[in-house]
């Protein structure tokens, strides 16, 4: 990402991250990789692809908006009118992993808080009405020009037009900005915002992942049904983490800070003393856990040594598409210092594996090396054993 002068990530945390948008003309290097039109619509054509086509009903005084769930036939896709539709493809990354390569642009955010890379496509006048979302977004323009309306969330009415958008009434624009190939727009939760496609445009939409606490109560009354549970928040159960207050120390790759363990306790007012431990447990699995569509296959302990030990040592060892990992780290002296999380599940491992930890994370890859050194005996070996059967690598590629 590319910041005005005046401007750096860490200005760019403390002045806006979660609490204003920004619009960065040329904010972005070009591109790379890009998807064409017709490769997203092959992408839409995927049954094991979210996929969604919004059409805009422009009657001139009033637009309404209906939308279809993919996958969707090729020869339907091609008969789309000339103009007032948009198709949107989610978690782009995890179906053509290279293109996580577009998370670089933003090296100051905890990658464990990306969600996904959606992509669209809109022909002249399409759009997804005005709306909000409860999530940070940068909005990163491909190809062509779409024109942005913002207004503040004061100023936005929900409307009954399309329950299943969650769209606002139309507004009166506070800020405007047309987005050329090459600009940003960043937009904290909840602020009000309109795209409309100019002319026939891409846009790059890097999501973040915020749980909520109905979503971090489930997952602590899964993993420890048997524990004495914990009190009922009186805050609303739909109330999102949030983390204003982050800094740019917090985003090595991988890691799940003990900044953001402390802001997740005090965002849900949850209890700071003997289930600290199992607080954090609960909020690596949860924010690890992919989506249930996108779950890698998984295998048995016993199945993943056996698999070990046949495995012909390869160049490299890659994470797959769709691997979700992180992990925390406990205080100096610790017997277990690291816990490691992935795809959901966790495991404690000695502090002497936190350099192997953190290099997997950095790099999703293990090279031929790496690889050799892991899959000799002992607790390295095990490590890799366990992530093997939580589906963590790739073994299609070679």
């Amino acid at each position: 990402m590319k910041f005005p002068a005046t401007l750096d990530p860490a200005g760019f945390l403390a002045g806006y991250w979660q609490k204003g948008p920004l619009f960065l003309p040329s904010g972005m290097n070009p591109l790379r990789p890009t998807l064409s039109p017709d490769e997203l619509a092959w992408l839409a054509t995927l049954p094991d692809v979210e996929s969604r086509l919004i059409y805009t009903h422009d009657a001139g005084t009033t637009c309404s908006y209906s939308i279809e769930h993919g996958p969707f036939d090729e020869q339907d896709l091609m008969r789309l009118p000339e103009s007032n539709w948009t198709l949107l493809v989610q978690d782009v990354e995890k179906h053509l992993p290279d293109f996580r390569a577009l998370f670089e642009q933003v090296p100051f955010v905890p990658d464990w808080r990306i969600d996904d890379l959606m992509v669209s496509f809109a022909a002249p006048g399409g759009s997804v009405g005005p709306h909000l979302d409860q999530y940070d977004v940068f909005l990163c323009q491909g190809e062509g020009r779409r024109q942005w309306r913002l207004t503040t969330p004061d100023k936005a009415v929900a409307s009954d037009v399309s329950a299943e958008l969650s769209l606002l009434r139309p507004f009166d624009a506070e800020w405007e900005h047309l987005a050329e190939n090459g600009d940003v727009l960043y937009l904290p939760p909840g602020i009000p915002h309109w795209g409309i496609a100019v002319d026939r445009c891409m846009t790059y939409s890097i999501g973040m992942r915020a749980p909520q606490l109905s979503e971090f109560m489930a997952t602590y009354q899964r993993l420890f049904p048997g524990g004495r549970g914990l009190p009922r928040s009186a805050l609303d159960q739909a109330t999102f983490y949030r983390d204003p207050d982050l800094v740019v120390d917090e985003a090595r790759p991988g890691l799940i800070s003990e900044r953001a363990l402390q802001r997740m306790r005090a965002c849900w007012r949850l209890p700071n003393d003997s289930v600290a431990d199992e607080l954090t447990v609960t909020f690596g699995c949860l924010v690890t856990e992919p989506k249930p569509w996108l779950t890698p296959e998984q295998m048995s302990i016993k199945a993943s040594r056996k698999l070990v030990s046949s495995l012909q040592l390869r160049d490299k060892m890659r994470l797959h598409g769709m691997a979700r990992i992180a992990y925390t780290t406990k205080a100096a002296g610790s017997a277990s210092a690291t816990r490691v999380f992935a795809n959901g599940f966790h495991r404690e491992v000695d502090a002497s594996l936190a350099g192997h930890v953190v290099e997997l994370c950095r790099q999703r890859q293990l090279q031929a090396g790496a690889y050799d050194h892991w899959r000799k005996a002992g607790p390295l070996r095990e490590l890799l054993v366990w992530l093997l059967a939580c589906g963590v690598f790739d073994l299609e590629v070679e």
